[in-house]
Formats: structure tokens, sequence, C-alpha cells
């Protein structure tokens, strides 16, 4: 990775966790002193609890974002990031169908395997004009604009406009649509191609019926990884 991707990612890193702080605490009724010792114990839990603890607390990632009506990045964590990165370069996808894709961290993270391995291109999809334009100049700023086809507007429009198997999808919206939106997917896919879904523990009663789809359905073969914020290792088997 360029020293320069390197700088921009560690830069949106920290504005999303400053970001998510911020509108937290916003939200939270208590004291600043309570605020801090609660955010302290959250880093202290095992991350298959950390959702369930948010919603003790009256609180989701989603939450955080509709509540003010202003546009966060969300970005995925640094170690997610890594591991996405490793996954392309291990797997090796020509195509990559991102669904979700905010500011354009993870996009940066596998466009930037794609430009190592010397090929291949993330559709990446995202409704949000404003984010749409930061994603643009961030892929322009790491200089991996070969590498990105930017699909703006509503996510099911441009699924249903796409054709082609892709290797891999990324799942990172509202997570009440995943079940809806994959399914509509489905036909994109062949067998070998891998499927990661964020926020199954962030969001866990809403991507329930996701994961009980995966579950039950013979096709797939399915885990869930223990990230921060859980996310569900998918192959297509058939």
């Amino acid at each position: 990775m360029t020293s320069t991707t390197t700088t921009l990612l560690q830069r949106l890193h920290e504005q999303s966790r400053t970001e998510m702080m911020i509108r937290a605490q916003a939200q939270f009724s208590g004291s600043s002193d309570e605020f801090l010792t609660l955010a302290e114990e959250y880093d202290t839990l095992a991350p298959h609890l950390r959702g369930r603890f948010l919603e003790t607390l009256g609180l989701s990632t989603e939450d955080f974002e509709s509540a003010q009506g202003t546009a966060l990045s969300l970005a995925v964590s640094a170690e997610m990031g890594r591991f996405l990165r490793n996954m392309v370069l291990a797997h090796k996808p020509r195509r990559i169908l991102e669904l979700g894709s905010s500011y354009g961290v993870s996009t940066l993270y596998f466009a930037e395997a794609l430009r190592t391995l010397g090929g291949g291109v993330v559709v990446a999809t995202e409704l949000d004009p404003a984010k749409c334009a930061h994603l643009r100049e961030h892929v322009a700023t790491a200089g991996v604009d070969a590498y990105v086809d930017l699909r703006e507007g509503d996510v099911f429009q441009t699924v249903s406009s796409l054709h082609g198997a892709f290797d891999m999808v990324f799942i990172d919206v509202w997570a009440n649509t995943y079940l809806d939106l994959f399914r509509r997917t489905e036909h994109l896919l062949r067998p070998g191609s891998i499927v990661l879904a964020d926020n199954m523990y962030t969001a866990e009663d809403a991507v329930r019926p996701y994961k009980q789809y995966l579950d039950d359905n013979p096709r797939f073969s399915t885990t869930t990884l223990d990230f921060e914020s859980g996310v569900e290792f998918t192959v297509v088997v058939s």
C-alpha cells in the first residue's frame, strides 16, 4: 500500500471514530464522566456483546446517523479494512460489488489490493451525493481511479441494472435491508463467490433474517467472524 493511501486511511479512520463518539455522546443522557466510563467499558467487551451493550443504552450506529439527519462516514475499522484487503489478495477477484460505500474507506482497501494484483474492478454503490463526492476525492488522492466504478443512486436500482458474475460482494448498508438486497443480488453470484456482510453483532436483531436465510440455504456455507462489528463470511457452494 502506498504511503499516500496509508496516510489517507489513517485520517479517515480517526475521523470516523471521532464522529461516532461525538454523536453517541450527544444522544447520551448522562454526564460526560458517565459517558467516558461507558466508552471504556465498551472497548473491553467481546465483539459479539457490543451490539447488545449499545441496545441497552438505546443506541445503534444507524441511530447515530438518522437522529441528526447528517451523514456520518461510518468507516469500517482498520482491522476490518486489512482483512478485506487480504481477502482480495488471496481470492484474486476480478469483479467486486460493494453495497454501501459511504466515504470510500472499504473501497480504498479493495482498490489498493486490486492495484497490487494488477487488475480488476470494485463496483462501489452509494446513494448520498455528498458521500459520493468524498469517495471520488479519496479514490483520486489514492490514485486508484482505474479500479473503481462508482454507481451513484439507490442501491436496489443499481443492483437490478448489473449483469455478469461477481467474485466478491461486501454488504454494508442499512441492516434491515440485508436480506431483501441479498436476494436481489443472488443471480450475480457463482460457485466460489464470497459474500461478506458487516454489522452482524452491532445490528444483531435487524440482520437476523439475513443470517437465518443463509443458514437454511444449502447453496451457502456461512460463518460469523469475530470482528468488532461482526462479519458474516459466506461462500457460494453451488
